[in-house]
C-alpha cells in the first residue's frame, strides 16, 4: 500500500477517495457542475504517477498535481475554485476560524496556549485523536473551556484540571465542615475547576449553638464566605466559579432567595433552590407550605409555615429582576438518571452551570456537538439531519471524552476527586447549536416538528453513547 508524508511529517496510507471528494468539492462550487468521472481519472493518474516515480508523495505535492490536471483536463473553474480552497486551508491552520475581534480576544486570552498556531492548537486539544481534530476544526464538535485552556500543559509543569464541573459534599452543620468546605473550594478553582455546594444541611438562623454565640446567624450568612473565596483565587483572567444551592424547605429560603437583591451580597456565586414536587402541588393548590429543620446537634426543631404561592412568586420576580435564583427540580433529578435504581447513590448538588447533577467530589470533564453542522441541504425545502453521523460523532465524542479522563485522573485537586472519577468515570457530552438547526432546515421553534426531531436526536445522542 503506497503512503503519503503529511505536513507533520507522520506517514499514513495514500486514499484516492480523498483526492477525488476534494475535486468534487471544488466542482460542486462550479456553473460546469460536478464530473466525478474526471475526479477519478485524476486520482488514479496522480497515483499511478507516483508508484511509477518511486517517490513518496507529499500532502503538498500531490494538491498541486491535483490543480494542474483539472486544468489540462479544461476544468480552469474547478482549478481554480480548489486554489482558493487550499489558501483558505492554510489560512485555517495559521490563524484559526474567521472570528469577531471579540472572538479572536476570547480564544487569544483564554484558549491559545502562547504562541501556538491554530493547527497546534487543535493538536493540543485533540491530544492526537485525528477524528476529533478535523471535527473540531469543521465545528462540528467542541471541547469545553478547560479542555481547551488546559490540556497538554500538565507536561509543562502547570497544575490545570481538565474538568470543568465540581460538586463538593453538602456542608455539615459543624464549624469544622464549613471551613473545610472553603479549604476545598479554594484548591479546586487554584486548579480551573467551577464549584456547586449545598447550604441546606446547615442550621437556620436563630437556632440555638452551643458555644459562645448561643445562637447562629444562619446558613445564608456563610453564602458571602464562600462568594469572598471565589473571588479571591483567579484562573488565568478569570475569577472561580461557584454555585450555592439551598432546599425550598429551609426555614432560610426566603432569606436566600432575597440574597442577591442586595448587590452588594454574594457577588461571586449563582444559586439556584431545590424544588420538590410536594411544594409545586402546594403551589398549584394555593396552600401552606412547611418549612422544616432539625438541628441534629441539639434536638431543636424548627418549623415555618409559608403560602406556597407567594413563596413561588418571590422566587419567580427576583428571577426576572436579577436574573436569580434558578430552579433545581430534584425529584425529576433523581429519578431520571443512570443510577436512579441504585438507592446508595446521592447527587449531592449541580456544577455553577447546572447542567450537571453530580455526587459528594464528583467532577465531569466537557464537550458538545453543535447540530446546525450536520444538516445537509440546508436552506432547502429538501434540507435534513443526518442521523448516521452525528451517531458516529457521538461514539468519537464518548471515546475522546474518556481518553481526556484518562490523562486528567492525576489532574484533579483532591485526593477525594481522584478516587471519585476513577470510580464512576463521569463525563459530559452534550449538544449545542438547536435554533441554527431549526433554522437551518426551515421548522419553527416550539412547533411539534422541532419537538419530534429533538427527540429522535436525543435518543440517539443517549443510545449510542451507550453502546
Amino acid at each position: 500500500m503506497m503512503k503519503i508524508i503529511k505536513r507533520d511529517s507522520s506517514l499514513v496510507e495514500f486514499n484516492k477517495e480523498k483526492i477525488v471528494n476534494a475535486i468534487v468539492k471544488a466542482m460542486n462550487e462550479c456553473q460546469a457542475g460536478v464530473d466525478k468521472d474526471l475526479a477519478w481519472k485524476i486520482a488514479d493518474k496522480i497515483e499511478s504517477e507516483f508508484k511509477d516515480s518511486g517517490v513518496l508523495p507529499t500532502v503538498e505535492s500531490v494538491q498541486d498535481r491535483v490543480e494542474e490536471l483539472l486544468a489540462v483536463n479544461g476544468r480552469f473553474d474547478a482549478s481554480k475554485r480548489y486554489i482558493l480552497f487550499r489558501q483558505e486551508r492554510t489560512r485555517l491552520r495559521n490563524q484559526g476560524w474567521e472570528m469577531t475581534d471579540l472572538q479572536r480576544d476570547i480564544y487569544e486570552k483564554k484558549y491559545r496556549f502562547e504562541n501556538e498556531s491554530f493547527d497546534e492548537f487543535l493538536n493540543r486539544v485533540s491530544g492526537g485523536n485525528n477524528y476529533i481534530k478535523k471535527a473540531i476544526k469543521d465545528k462540528k464538535f467542541m471541547p469545553a473551556g478547560r479542555i481547551l485552556a488546559g490540556r497538554g500543559l500538565d507536561k509543562l509543569g502547570r497544575k490545570v484540571t481538565l474538568s470543568n464541573c465540581y460538586v463538593l459534599p453538602k456542608i455539615e452543620d459543624n464549624i469544622e465542615s464549613i471551613f473545610d468546605t472553603a479549604k476545598y473550594l479554594a484548591r479546586t478553582y487554584s486548579y480551573g475547576g467551577g464549584v456547586g455546594l449545598n447550604i441546606s444541611k446547615l442550621r437556620p438562623k436563630g437556632a440555638k449553638v452551643n458555644n459562645a454565640a448561643n445562637t447562629t446567624t444562619g446558613a445564608v450568612s456563610f453564602m458571602d464566605l464562600y462568594s469572598m473565596v471565589t473571588g479571591l483565587i483567579g484562573m488565568r483572567g478569570r475569577r472561580g466559579a461557584l454555585m450555592l444551592n439551598m432546599d425550598v424547605s429551609h426555614p432560610d429560603i426566603e432569606e436566600f432567595i432575597d440574597i442577591k437583591n442586595d448587590l452588594n451580597k454574594v457577588t461571586k456565586a449563582n444559586i439556584s433552590v431545590n424544588i420538590t414536587d410536594d411544594f409545586m402541588n402546594a403551589v398549584k393548590n394555593n396552600e401552606e407550605y412547611e418549612l422544616y429543620f432539625k438541628v441534629d446537634a441539639t434536638g431543636e426543631e424548627i418549623r415555618k409555615k409559608v403560602n406556597a404561592r407567594k413563596l413561588f412568586r418571590k422566587l419567580a420576580f427576583n428571577n426576572w429582576n436579577m436574573a436569580e435564583p434558578g430552579m433545581l427540580f430534584t425529584d425529576r433529578i433523581n429519578s431520571w438518571h443512570l443510577m436512579s435504581e441504585d438507592p446508595e447513590f446521592e447527587f449531592a448538588g449541580v456544577n455553577p452551570c447546572a447542567e450537571e447533577t453530580l455526587p459528594a467530589f464528583g467532577s465531569c470533564n466537557l464537550s458538545s456537538i453543535n447540530l446546525a453542522e450536520f444538516v445537509k441541504k440546508p436552506f432547502t425545502k429538501h434540507a435534513y439531519f443526518e442521523f448516521e453521523k452525528f451517531g458516529e460523532m457521538v461514539r468519537q465524542g464518548v471515546i475522546y471524552l474518556n481518553e481526556v479522563l484518562d490523562e486528567n485522573m492525576n489532574l484533579h485537586p483532591l485526593k477525594q476527586q481522584r478516587e471519585m472519577s476513577r470510580d464512576l468515570r463521569q463525563i459530559g457530552l452534550g449538544i449545542m447549536g438547536q435554533a441554527d438547526m431549526f433554522i437551518k432546515m426551515g421548522i419553527r421553534y416550539g412547533s411539534e416538528e422541532s419537538i419530534d426531531l429533538i427527540h429522535k436526536i436525543g435518543k440517539v445522542l443517549i443510545n449510542e453513547a451507550l453502546r
